[in-house]
């Protein structure tokens, strides 16, 4: 008979082994440790399914919260489901994630969301109650192709951590955006510096004790740059971050720079004016709300997505 229970300490070792043996790479403990329980707002949410003693299901999902026109709605970010090979047929995806869903509401979520991919996409729709928000096309800029090559603001400067600006910075303009992932500096600081995993650049455009802005990129093997996320206070400085991550690239010798902006974003036009176009690979976006929210998660005009939400970058 199959146990559903949440995650305890010591739990990981069952995770790992269970993740390596069904997706056929590894995952470190250091990692998930980071991902799932080192997030600022803390209370994993991993819901398990065992068979004795043997783990033969997973779901997790990570602190997400949300900001919607400036106000902060408790949220969360779909990731890791798993079933043992030797126990699949058994719906135990469904089962998983019902047993995790029951508990996020009493737990003062709002919603969860996130990007399935091409295998788990149906099942989250005709499954578990998802609702479909958008498919993300991904911008890419060419820079071997470029006629002009630009050249970076003074004004923009590569800083070695995120500090209490990006905070501000956001809480500033979190107002004019419709909904977006919420970034505090002590959130942004825990995904991007604290990350045991990747290793990111950090661009701000300052003005006085301020930014006006910031760029954050992470390279993809020998060529590829990806600019993981772009907030900006307005046009033009969205333009000088732009040329200066284009610089960068340029100066690395990285002939793709890749990147997500929906249609409605107020950076869309900046980054195809700069060349950037809309292409492969195309990325799943939906979520499930638990409560009425003073803004329509399926509506994906007021979304403003950046790489940086989703688990992968």
């Amino acid at each position: 008979m199959i146990e559903f229970r949440p995650y305890k300490d010591g739990d990981e070792l069952a995770i790992t082994e269970l993740f390596a043996k069904v997706f056929g790479r590894p995952m470190s403990t250091s990692y998930w440790r980071w991902r799932f329980l080192q997030h600022p707002s803390s209370d994993p949410m991993i819901m398990l399914a065992f068979d004795g003693e043997t783990l033969v299901g997973n779901y997790a999902a990570s602190q997400a919260p949300l900001s919607l026109a400036g106000e902060v709605f408790p949220a969360c970010l779909s990731m890791t489901t798993m079933t043992h090979p030797d126990w699949r047929g058994q719906k135990l995806f469904e089962r998983t994630a019902e047993a995790l869903y029951e508990t996020l509401p009493s737990r003062g979520k709002f919603a969860i969301y996130g990007f399935p991919n091409s295998v788990s996409h149906t099942l989250f729709r005709s499954k578990v109650g998802w609702a479909d928000y958008c498919d993300v096309a991904t911008l890419v800029l060419e820079t071997d192709k470029l006629f002009k090559l630009p050249i970076a603001d003074s004004a923009v400067k590569q800083v070695e951590n995120v500090d209490e600006r990006f905070g501000l910075f956001n809480a500033k303009v979190a107002a004019g955006l419709p909904i977006v992932a919420h970034r505090s500096t002590e959130i942004l600081s825990w995904r991007v510096d604290r990350n045991p995993d990747n290793t990111y650049a950090r661009f701000v455009l300052e003005e006085g004790d301020e930014i006006a802005g910031y760029a954050i990129t992470k390279a993809y093997g020998t060529e590829m740059l990806d600019l993981v996320e772009l907030r900006c206070a307005d046009t033009a400085v969205t333009r000088a971050l732009i040329n200066a991550v284009t610089a960068h690239a340029v100066a690395e010798n990285r002939t793709r720079i890749a990147t997500w902006c929906l249609p409605m974003d107020v950076h869309r036009v900046p980054l195809e004016m700069a060349g950037f176009n809309a292409t492969a690979p195309v990325t799943y976006f939906g979520g499930r709300t638990f409560t009425t929210l003073p803004a329509d998660l399926t509506d994906s005009r007021l979304w403003r997505l950046s790489m940086l939400d989703s688990d992968l970058y």
